[in-house]
């Protein structure tokens, strides 16, 4: 499912994903097939934003939730008073 799911989306080259990948992406969703579909999203997004147009075994490895990545630029708002 994850390999179709990840064909499907608009990006220039084919992905290549190992196992293990694949693993992870379930690991990190917990097998909740919205959580698949929305980390597979973000997953082509950041493909897309970065130039590569592919989702890589990094990709995978260095994902992280979109709330997590601004939550340390939260933190200096919220101590600076803003």
């Amino acid at each position: 499912m994850i390999q179709t799911l990840i064909a499907a989306m608009p990006l220039g080259k084919k992905p290549n994903l190992k196992v293990k990948s694949l693993q992870q992406i379930l690991s990190l969703t917990v097998g909740i097939t919205t959580q698949v579909f929305s980390l597979v999203k973000d997953l082509a997004i950041d493909a897309i934003r970065s130039g590569e147009e592919c989702i890589n075994e990094d990709a995978v490895a260095n994902w992280s939730p979109l709330w997590s990545r601004y939550a340390p630029v939260q933190r200096r708002l919220e101590q600076a008073g803003a």
